[in-house]
Formats: structure tokens, C-alpha cells, sequence
């Protein structure tokens, strides 16, 4: 167990400009378990440095959220001393801070009034905000847009303190929506739905909950809604002991279109089904592979993957085969990338398809997976 934590949160490769990296100071970067990892040292680390904090600084309030603090002192001179001391705690630790101006302080999405004997909040928006937001016109789903603003309005709703300032944050936020081009009509739609529904007193009658079925379907503009609307009715004739809900998917996004992190070497990748084409004869085999692409390719070629050194009592492939009855050479340019899929199954029934439609002469199965519709 010890060494599969360590291989986990340690054990970090990093790829930039086609060179590897390893990681040598702190948990994995990207890794799930980080910032669960970071919480609990902190957790555990901070009550026993808060209980040995002198007397005369020490804070009358302390709450914590992953690594945000909300702090109150009874003077403002002992800030910058519970600052450093917090930050002589640990050698990787170091605590900065930021007091309250005019009475008000920033505290995650919060902005924190101080108004006589209590606090006031609203909602904290940075000044390098621009306001861009999905902008009305954009090729998507209109339900991502009802989606949109009400994620804004509980966002306010939920942050504010009183109803003077959640009017005061709508009225930002709907001249925020209006220059993303959102109607004024719709903007009141939406409201009215969100009050509504965060209003109105809905019984709810006990009955025997539905089997939820979600289908994913692309997003092809108007015609995406009439698809849904029959399929749907369609369903619910056959199957009306379950409840069908269609997502649509939008599939051009701007990120997709530029990339931000340098791409694996195809010989790192998993998952995928390849095509071996003979460079001396029209002999072909289509396969799939779990494991690397250069794993499996070395295992065809009889070499090592990390020496490139010819293996003895290798294992029998349809590629080796061939190539030591032919005697031809098999090389790296004569394998191919047709697909890749994370899904098992899915993985098998395309490389099932592929080999039905190209009838590859060295593959002695005709499917990994059958194909009923074929």
C-alpha cells in the first residue's frame, strides 16, 4: 500500500517540449489525491500550530477553505505577525495576506462587509473580470444558456446577504447579459422561472421513481430539437416505465482548435487499434492494444521495447509469423493508427468493424467482438 501511494502522488513524468521531466518536490501535480493530501498535513498541522500560537497575537477567529483563511484579530498590527509566524512553521509554507480596506474584504467569491456589529456579503468579482460570458449567439444548446444564468442567479442569490443587494448584484448581472447579447426578455424569463421555482411550495407525491435513461447526442442546430422531440415520444410509447432525458453535446468548441499541453507520442499511447501493412507484399493485419502502442509493435517486430534489441522465445504474433516465413522486414512505418477508444468494449467492437470491412489476410479471428447488425 505504502508503495502504491508513493507511485501515485511521487512517481510524476511531465512532457514539455517533447522532453520528459520528473517531478522531484511535492505530490504529483494533476494528481486526484493532491489536494486531498494537502488538506490533511494542513489539518492536521494547523491546530496544533494554532494551540501553540502566543497569547498576544493569536487570532480570535480562524476558518479555513483548502487554502484560503479568513482570519479576525483584535488589533491589526498582529496580522503580519501571525503571518510569519504561520510561515516559520514549515520550510514549504508561506503565508501572505491581505486586510480589509474601507471596511470590506475579499474572501473567495464573497465580498465581507463590516457594518457595525455584524457582516454584510456580496458577491466578490476581481477587477481583471472581463464579463465575457457563452454569448447568446453561440452555436449551442439553448438549454446551456437557461443553464447559464440560472447558475448566476443562485450563484448571487446564495452569496448575498439581503435582498437590497441581491436587486443591486441583478441588475449587474443583467447588464453583464446584455452585452453578451441575452434579450431583456429572456433575462426575465429566466428570472421569473428561478424565483419561482425557489418559492413556490412543490408537494411532493411518493410513487414508484422511473428508470432514468440519458442518451448524448451531437448538436447540429434546430434539427437537434426536432430529433429529441420524437425520440423521445417514441421511446415513451415503448418503454414509458422509464424516463428519457436528451443532452446534447456540442462537439466545435474553440478548445479544441488549439492545444495547450504538448501531445503524447503515439508510441505512449493506450488503447488503440492499428493496422499493419507488409512494405514488401499486400499483406495486412488489424489489431488492438491495451497496453502502448510501442509495446505491442516491439512484441510484432520480436524486439524490446526499451532496447530495441532483438528478444529470444519471443511470442507468436500473426505479424512475426509472417515475417520469418516471408522473410520480410517489418518496421515502424508499417504500422498505422485507425482509432482509439478508452472503453474495452467499445475498443473491441471498432476494431471488430474494421477488420469486417477491410478483411486484413494475416488476422485468424474475424471479430473480437460479434456484430449482430453485420
Amino acid at each position: 500500500m505504502h508503495e502504491m501511494l508513493s507511485l501515485t502522488t511521487k512517481e510524476s513524468i511531465i512532457l514539455f517540449d517533447s522532453c520528459f521531466y520528473s517531478q522531484i518536490d511535492g505530490v504529483a501535480m494533476g494528481s486526484p489525491l493532491g489536494p486531498t493530501l494537502a488538506n490533511i498535513f494542513l489539518c492536521y498541522h494547523e491546530n496544533q500550530w494554532l494551540e501553540d500560537c502566543p497569547e498576544h497575537f493569536k487570532p480570535v477567529c480562524y476558518r479555513r477553505y483548502v487554502d484560503e483563511i479568513f482570519v479576525l484579530f483584535r488589533k491589526p498590527d498582529h496580522v503580519p505577525l501571525f503571518a510569519e509566524y504561520m510561515s516559520s512553521r514549515h520550510n514549504n509554507i508561506n503565508f501572505s495576506f491581505e486586510t480589509e480596506n474601507n471596511g470590506k474584504l475579499p474572501f473567495l467569491d464573497i465580498n465581507v462587509f463590516r457594518e457595525k456589529d455584524t457582516f454584510v456579503t456580496s458577491v466578490y468579482r476581481k477587477d481583471t473580470f472581463s464579463g465575457v460570458y457563452t454569448n447568446f449567439n453561440s452555436f449551442l444548446p439553448l438549454d446551456y444558456k437557461f443553464g447559464l444564468i440560472f447558475t448566476l442567479l443562485h450563484r448571487c442569490f446564495s452569496l448575498v446577504s439581503d435582498f437590497s443587494k441581491f436587486h443591486l448584484e441583478f441588475e449587474t448581472l443583467k447588464q453583464i447579459l446584455l452585452k453578451n447579447e441575452y434579450s431583456k426578455t429572456f433575462i426575465d424569463t429566466c428570472v421569473s422561472k428561478f424565483l419561482n421555482k425557489l418559492f413556490t411550495d412543490n408537494t411532493v407525491v411518493l410513487t414508484v421513481p422511473k428508470k432514468e435513461l440519458i442518451i448524448i447526442l451531437p448538436f447540429l442546430g434546430s434539427n437537434s430539437y426536432l430529433v429529441k422531440s420524437r425520440l423521445v415520444k417514441t421511446l415513451q410509447r415503448h418503454i414509458s416505465f422509464c424516463k428519457i432525458r436528451v443532452v446534447f453535446k456540442s462537439t466545435n468548441k474553440i478548445r479544441n482548435f488549439f492545444r495547450f499541453k504538448d501531445r503524447i507520442p503515439e508510441t505512449l499511447r493506450s488503447c488503440q487499434i492499428y493496422k499493419f501493412k507488409c512494405g514488401s507484399c499486400n499483406a495486412s493485419y488489424i489489431g488492438k492494444t491495451f497496453r502502448h502502442m510501442k509495446v505491442r509493435v516491439s512484441e510484432h517486430r520480436g524486439v524490446s521495447p526499451r532496447t530495441g534489441k532483438v528478444l529470444k522465445g519471443t511470442t507468436s504474433t500473426s505479424v512475426r509469423d509472417h515475417m520469418l516465413e516471408c522473410d520480410h522486414i517489418v518496421d515502424w512505418v508499417d504500422f498505422s493508427v485507425l482509432g482509439t477508444e478508452n472503453n474495452h468494449f467499445l475498443l473491441e467492437v471498432k476494431e471488430s468493424l474494421f477488420i469486417k470491412r477491410d478483411k486484413p489476410s494475416l488476422n485468424k479471428n474475424i471479430y473480437s467482438q460479434e456484430l449482430f447488425l453485420f
